[in-house]
Parts: C-alpha cells; sequence; structure tokens
C-alpha cells in the first residue's frame, strides 16, 4: 500500500534579479522573494509609461503593495490572465492513476509528467480510497494484491521471455545480464492491463497560479474524497507564498463572492449532480422519440465512432448527454436532434446545463463540442491514460463500465494469460458492481487497466495530425497506435484533403513522396546565433 497522498511545492518563478543578487553574495530579503512580484509589476504595463524594469523593481520593494495591485486587477478588475505570469511546480506522490485523470484534466497553463507503467517496473504500491469502511477496505485490499497485483507480479516476466522469443532474440533471466530495454518494456506495458485503477505513481506538475486556482477550484468539489485531498494540498502548498494570486478556493472566501450558492461539505459536487439528473430525466422523458431528421451522420470502424454533424446546439446538447449517461453517442445524438427541433424542453434542458454557471465561470466543456471532428471510442483505462495527454482537444469521458467488456494485449494472448487476465477483470468488476451503490464512483478504484469506458473527442484536423505524428508511429504503444490509425482512417473519408499528410512519423516521408513526387525537404540546421 502506498505511504499516502503527498503534494510537495518543489519549486516557482521569481524576478531574475534577486536570483542574480544571490549569485554575487549580497543579503537578500526573503519577505521579498515572491512569485507575486512578476504578475503585479506585468498588470501595470498597459497603464504605466515607465519601463517594465522600473516596474518589476518597484514590486519586488514593495511586495505587500504588489499583492493588493494583484487582488485588485486581477479579481476586482477581472483581467484573470495575468495569474499566468507566476508559475509553480509540485512533486506529487502516492496518488492513485483514478485522481490522476481528474489532476490532468486541466490542460491550459499545466504540465505533468507522470511515471510510466510502460518503462518502471512496478512494486504493488496502491491507494485505498478513504471512502471505503471497515471490512470494505479489507475487501478491497485483498482484491489488489492477490488478484491485481499478483497478475501483474506473475505475468509481467512471462510476457518478457514473450516478447524476447517472438524477436528472435536470447532470454535473460532477471539480474543474469544486461536486457533489451525495449523488450523488456514490452513485458511491463503488457502485464499493466491487469493493474487496478488504484495503482500508485508519483507526477510532476507546473501549474501557472490561474491554472492552479481553477484547478483547486474545481477538484474541491469533485466526488472522489482522494481528489478532494488532492485540492486542499495543493492550496495549503501555494496559499501562504502566493495568497493574492490563489484566492477564490476556500469555501468561506467562495461563498461571501458568490452569494446564494450553496458549497457546503454536505452538498458536494453540486452541478455534476443536477447535470446528471436533467440527463436521466430528458432520457426517461424523451429517449423513445424520434426526430424528423438525425443531424448527425455516424461511421464506425470496429469500436471506434465519427460522428459529423454541422448543428452546434445539436453537438453541445449531445455531449451533455453523453457525459453524464452510460448511453452510445447515436442514442445521444437522436435524442439532442429531436431536442433541437422542439423548442420548449430543448430549452428547459440547456437551461439546466447553465444552472451554476457565474460571471467567473466559463461554461461546462462540453459547449466546446460545437463542431470539429467527433469521435466516440471504446477504449481501455491504459489507452485513456495516454490519450488524455492530448489535453488540446475536448476530451469526456463517461464512467468507467465493465459491461463494455475488457482490453486484452495480443501478447497476454499469445502467452496463455488471456483467461488469468479475464479473471482478474471479473472478480475487480464483481466488486465494483457490489460498491456502487453505496460508494458511487469510487468503486472505480476497484478496476483495472484493462476495463474500458466510452470517451467523446473533439478535435479540428490540425489536433488529428499531431495526435497521429505521436501515435500512429511505430513506437507508440500498440493500442493507442490502433485507436489513432482507426480515426484517421474515417476522417480520410469524410475529408481527404484536410488529411493528405496526416500519418505517424515513421510513414511521413513515404507519405510525402507519394503526394508530391518527391522527398520531403530537410530542415536546415544552424550552428551558433539563429
Amino acid at each position: 500500500m502506498a505511504e499516502g497522498l503527498k503534494v510537495i511545492l518543489a519549486g516557482y518563478n521569481v524576478d531574475a534579479e534577486i536570483i542574480e543578487s544571490l549569485k554575487r553574495g549580497e543579503a537578500v530579503d526573503v519577505a521579498n522573494v515572491s512569485p507575486e512580484t512578476i504578475p503585479a509589476s506585468y498588470a501595470r504595463i498597459s497603464r504605466d509609461p515607465r519601463k517594465i524594469p522600473e516596474l518589476r523593481a518597484d514590486a519586488r520593494r514593495d511586495v505587500a503593495r504588489a499583492r493588493k495591485s494583484n487582488a485588485n486587477i486581477i479579481f476586482d478588475m477581472g483581467h484573470k490572465s495575468v495569474g499566468n505570469h507566476a508559475c509553480f511546480n509540485f512533486d506529487i506522490l502516492g496518488v492513485s492513476r483514478l485522481a490522476v485523470e481528474w489532476l490532468e484534466a486541466r490542460r491550459a497553463g499545466a504540465g505533468y509528467t507522470e511515471k510510466s507503467q510502460r518503462y518502471v517496473t512496478l512494486k504493488g504500491d496502491y491507494v485505498v480510497p478513504r471512502e471505503l469502511s471497515g471490512p470494505d477496505q479489507e475487501r478491497f485490499r485483498r482484491l489488489v494484491e492477490n488478484t491485481q497485483n499478483a497478475f501483474y507480479k506473475d505475468a509481467y516476466e512471462t510476457l518478457v521471455k514473450h516478447h524476447f522469443e517472438r524477436n528472435g532474440t536470447s532470454y535473460i533471466a532477471p539480474g543474469a545480464g544486461k536486457r533489451n530495454a525495449t523488450l523488456e518494456g514490452l513485458g511491463k506495458e503488457d502485464a499493466r492491463y491487469g493493474l487496478g485503477l488504484a495503482t500508485a505513481t508519483q507526477v510532476g506538475t507546473t501549474f501557472s497560479a490561474s491554472a492552479l486556482e481553477n484547478a483547486v477550484r474545481i477538484m474541491k468539489y469533485e466526488e472522489l474524497a482522494e481528489v478532494r485531498d488532492l485540492a486542499r494540498l495543493l492550496f495549503e502548498a501555494v496559499k501562504d507564498i502566493a495568497p493574492s494570486l490563489i484566492l477564490y478556493t476556500d469555501p468561506a472566501i467562495f461563498q461571501k463572492s458568490f452569494p446564494g450558492r450553496e458549497l457546503r461539505d454536505d452538498n458536494l459536487n453540486l452541478s455534476p449532480r443536477r447535470i446528471r439528473a436533467a440527463v436521466s430525466e430528458a432520457f426517461a422523458k424523451h429517449g423513445e422519440a424520434r426526430p424528423q431528421r438525425m443531424k448527425a451522420a455516424i461511421e464506425r470502424l470496429d469500436e471506434v465512432t465519427l460522428i459529423t454533424c454541422g448543428d452546434v446546439d445539436t453537438n453541445v446538447i449531445s455531449a451533455a448527454l453523453h457525459s453524464y449517461s452510460k448511453r452510445p453517442a447515436e442514442d445521444c445524438y437522436r435524442l439532442a436532434s429531436w431536442l433541437t427541433e422542439n423548442e420548449e424542453p430543448g430549452r428547459a434542458f440547456v437551461k439546466e446545463l447553465l444552472a451554476h454557471v457565474t460571471e467567473y465561470d466559463n461554461p461546462p466543456r462540453f459547449f466546446e463540442h460545437g463542431g470539429g471532428l467527433m469521435f466516440e471510442a471504446v477504449m481501455s483505462s491504459s489507452c485513456f491514460a495516454q490519450i488524455k495527454r492530448h489535453r488540446m482537444m475536448t476530451l469526456l469521458g463517461q464512467e468507467y463500465d465493465p459491461s463494455l467488456g475488457v482490453t486484452a494485449p495480443d501478447s497476454v494472448r499469445q502467452a496463455g494469460l488471456e483467461d488469468r487476465l479475464k479473471e482478474v477483470c471479473e472478480t475487480s468488476a464483481e466488486l465494483y458492481r457490489e460498491f456502487l451503490s453505496t460508494y458511487g464512483r469510487a468503486a472505480e478504484y476497484c478496476l483495472t487497466n484493462a476495463h474500458r469506458r466510452r470517451v467523446l473527442m473533439c478535435m479540428n484536423p490540425r489536433e488529428l495530425n499531431h495526435i497521429a505524428r505521436q501515435r500512429c508511429d511505430r513506437h507508440a504503444q500498440w493500442e493507442i497506435r490502433e485507436l489513432s490509425r482507426k480515426m484517421v482512417e474515417l476522417t480520410r473519408r469524410i475529408a481527404p484533403l484536410a488529411t493528405l499528410t496526416t500519418c505517424g512519423k515513421d510513414e511521413f516521408d513515404a507519405l510525402y513522396q507519394s503526394v508530391y513526387g518527391r522527398s520531403q525537404p530537410k530542415a536546415a540546421t544552424t550552428s551558433g546565433n539563429p
């Protein structure tokens, strides 16, 4: 079991003049070492005629005044982008792979580097969700230790040996000599499909002040206790260092700033709960209704579905229906098409979606699904852990659903381990189903990397091209490589010009030659100054 969740503030940016003073051995007033002075000085650029170095020097001399200026400009005047000029680095240890999904849902102004289950041999550390009570904690521990971790431990070396033999390479036992790191990594990445979502990991994270405040504010009211604990620890790590930048996160301040909003501890996650109820009601009342015209075109390739729809309202409503149900995208689009044809129920539904949005909030993320390429894919948790790194697209996942089956690597089947993996997954799913009614989404800690969920992805052709360069490449992990190639193939059916050179890095030169009849131009190297 992991030692426990820890958040360590690893660093933050300070004015370079302070660093230079330290290099010269000069005394520095520690009260002036703050990430708040640069945002405060930059905030004055548009209204103060002095040169920027003078503004920075002024902020360094009077940090209290800089903090007051930040509070006024960022919060009272609403110029929140000023907070992007401060950044913070965090070591996050003992966090579950499930909670990392919430952490890494923050896109702009954030960076993440996570311990890879592809490259690191895991020792069996895991997180016990604090939602579980007495006997259920022990049952959960037995599931992780005796079923999930036991499979990983037994399967790992078997799969490594399988990959060595398949590659025609002499197998080297652990400790008997230097082994091929690539083949060893293939064994690790396939054995991890039996690991649970409770598996502990560590993440190096960088946030701008604006992104950090937003992350804390959202995560503080999420369903999982671990995610709420993570938000609290992030806030505690910076609250005394940058009080003028990380402001609207504390419940008392939040309630004072937004009167009338109920955000007590016994009323957590109010907006998602309200939306989920609205979605359930919409399907219950109108789920059998048929629109005069289905406004979305559906294309399928195995378990990847491409949805194209030019109607903005239909796209937004369907994304909301998909995010807060366990219904396939086609059902969601059929109902969304009907709702946009019928003004009164459609307007009532959208009003529910926006019920808790204030002037300080953006609409929910499913409002980004107004256009572009929209894919639905059924994928394992292992694949989702990779695709979620492409944060500039809009990605919304349903809850994990054991009824969607599991994903087993070919090597697991070839090595005779498929039945064992399925047994691990079914035992995990049984405890998940038993815990679901009592513990809600915390039951997902019982599931494995092989378990699946439906995911809705919205992107433009440029983002698809970026994904293809990395994930269609032969060096990419097999499952996300298959997913990405199907996405590209589906898009080529409707947009052959936009995908003219969309492929993996290793395929690009050949594709370029087939399109242009010549080799791709080579980038010139530079020496010295560019």
